[in-house]
């Protein structure tokens, strides 16, 4: 679950970072090899120019330097010229093979963090959506959810990274400024001179990039959105002739993308346009004064700790080193804010409310054979539109009890509300006399096996969706189900059985082949509670002449709770409750309630004629 329930909507963005940098508290050792790594590099990047300016200053010249940092290189060499010059070129590789060396070692912490961390978050992010009910995901697009489990899900480290790069250029800008002041205070001045222009352009280009960004991103997740919707019902577009239709919706999709993709693009390659032309400002201006500085103190007036050229390249190589701290510092605002977007989407995710949630000291209720009760049950999905109006019904362990009426009585309701999708409005639901809501809600499921009018077929063996509701269960048991269900025959005639592969969703077989799976997957499980919602409505006569008589074998060893509208499905039924308006009318056998010439005799006398 969720690492932590704090509300993301609303709240200070330096909560949002705080909760995203949770995450990566299970790798702060890693985090801690990292800064020092860090501090390593940003060593190395300060040194890596020093070697040539000291072969300059003080090998190649007749008057040399005798600062400390010179003095520091040259205590390391031979007396020689010849020896220092090997001395230099070989400290020089050093210094740029670790540097290379440390930046491969912090990319790959960097890998590792970002993939612990987003695991972690994915972890959270999966359950949490797994756990929401249904009134979520039937008013949210699967792409969507989709979207924030690949991408959004990287928030929490571009907030981490983004904070670290930041510390980083901070220390960096800091020494190099330093250094720079103890070289030549005015030659400093001058270099910063164009800070303001950088501080500008990242302040303008960061702003533009990080709106357009967030702009790309939500077209992005409409696109994926589309994608998920247009492939769900290609064999919709087929039947109906709406190919081009869909086409032209996807078509919008994709060219929106497109723009808006360019137009972030465009703010992308202007932008290191705008820089290299600020940099090449820049080290002109060095260049120029610097080197009438180094003219001056060198030839015209040549003094003792004045300007040299090494100084002049430590110069020009800080000034190119200055855009990425400075680019660090002025785009932290709006870099953490496109994180904090991204991070903000997933805490929405994890802090939306459960609409059924499991309440403090639920009971374990081992599965087994219980009677279920309704009393006085009412539900609304929206305040005022009751769906159900109290209704009460008895279903004893063992009976078989099937629920009719016509379309939109609230049957498959009553359904969700037995596999606790949904809490009753007003009354409960008992298993023994134990309110559902007492119970944990997975001991209520594990009561229930469902067959749903959307039989889902998932890509496997038929042997694999047969055993999904109980993985470990043997192929004997499982071939018995199969019988039981009427699929073993046409299993048998699939290219390697049990073993045949199935398309996702199915699509390699009929509605009727899938339909006898699904029973077979909910007839292996343990479940004592057998729910099937219009389980015959893709089978032809004859297998729904044998899923009847399966039923009625079953009837005693199992509680059969059947809801449909062929009414030659419930005639052997111990209790029909006859549905209108969302409440139950008549209740009773078949010949109970053929005999009342109420509204069950009426829907019998039209399913006869029909």
């Amino acid at each position: 679950m969720p690492l932590d329930a704090t509300a993301a909507t609303g709240i200070p963005a330096l909560a949002v970072d705080r909760r995203a940098m949770r995450y990566f508290q299970p790798d702060w050792r890693w985090i801690a090899l990292l800064v020092v790594l860090i501090g390593i590099s940003v060593c190395v990047g300060l040194l890596e120019t020093w070697p040539l300016a000291v072969l300059i200053d003080s090998v190649l010249t007749a008057r040399p330097q005798s600062d400390w940092i010179h003095q520091l290189f040259l205590s390391l060499l031979p007396a020689s010229k010849t020896g220092q010059i090997a001395g230099l070129v070989l400290i020089g590789m050093s210094i740029q093979l670790i540097g290379y060396f440390v930046w491969m070692a912090r990319m790959m912490i960097n890998y590792h963090l970002n993939y612990r961390g987003t695991t972690r978050v994915r972890y959270d992010l999966f359950t949490k959506l797994q756990y929401l009910g249904l009134a979520y995901h039937r008013t949210h697009p699967q792409g969507d959810a989709i979207y924030r489990l690949s991408a959004d899900a990287f928030g929490p480290w571009g907030i981490m990274d983004t904070v670290i790069g930041t510390g980083v250029a901070a220390v960096t800008l800091a020494v190099m400024t330093l250094i720079l002041l103890s070289r030549n205070v005015s030659l400093t001045l001058a270099s910063f001179s164009v800070a303001p222009f950088i501080i500008w352009s990242n302040w303008q280009f960061g702003m533009r990039i990080h709106e357009r960004a967030l702009v790309s991103k939500q077209i992005d997740t409409d696109l994926t959105s589309t994608i998920q919707q247009t492939m769900a019902r290609v064999w919709l577009a087929q039947a109906f002739r709406r190919e081009r239709r869909d086409f032209r919706v996807f078509r919008r999709a994709v060219l929106r993308s497109v723009h808006a993709l360019l137009r972030l693009n465009w703010q992308e390659q202007l932008y290191p346009f705008v820089r290299d032309s600020i940099l090449a400002v820049g080290a002109a201006i060095i260049l120029g004064y610097g080197g009438y500085l180094v003219y001056r103190d060198q030839f015209l007036r040549p003094v003792a700790g004045g300007m040299t050229v090494g100084i002049l390249i430590i110069f020009l190589d800080y000034v190119r080193k200055l855009w990425d701290p400075l680019k660090w510092l002025t785009e932290f605002v709006a870099k953490v804010r496109l994180f904090e977007a991204a991070a903000r989407r997933v805490f929405r995710i994890l802090d939306t409310p459960e609409e059924i949630a499991e309440t403090p000291g639920a009971i374990h209720l081992p599965v087994r054979r219980r009677d279920l009760v309704l009393d006085d049950v009412s539900f609304s999905y929206r305040r005022g539109q009751h769906v159900l109006r109290n209704v009460s019904a008895e279903i004893h362990d063992g009976e078989f009890v099937a629920f009719v009426g016509r379309s939109g009585t609230g049957k498959s309701t009553l359904l969700s509300l037995m596999l606790r999708f949904y809490d009753p409005t007003r009354g409960a639901l008992l298993l023994d006399r134990h309110d559902f809501r007492t119970i944990r809600i997975s001991d209520v499921r594990a009561h229930m096996a469902l067959v749903g009018q959307e039989n889902i077929i998932l890509p496997g063996s038929v042997a694999e969706n047969i055993a999904y509701g109980r993985p470990g269960a043997g192929r004997g048991d499982l071939e018995h189900a199969a019988e039981l269900a009427g699929a073993a025959e046409f299993i048998r005639e699939l290219p390697n059985g049990y073993d045949t592969q199935l398309a996702e969703g199915g699509q390699n077989l009929s509605g009727g082949q899938r339909q006898r799976i699904a029973i077979a997957r909910a007839l292996l499980t343990n479940a004592p509670f057998l729910i099937l919602d219009e389980p015959t409505s893709a089978l032809d006569p004859r297998h729904e002449l044998h899923l009847v008589s399966t039923l009625l074998h079953l009837r005693r060893l199992r509680t059969i709770i059947l809801v449909t509208h062929r009414l030659q499905s419930v005639v052997h039924c111990d209790q029909i409750f006859v549905m209108q308006h969302g409440s139950i009318i008549e209740r009773g056998t078949h010949q109970a309630l053929l005999g009342r010439n109420g509204a069950y005799a009426q829907m019998w006398d039209t399913a006869m004629i029909e």
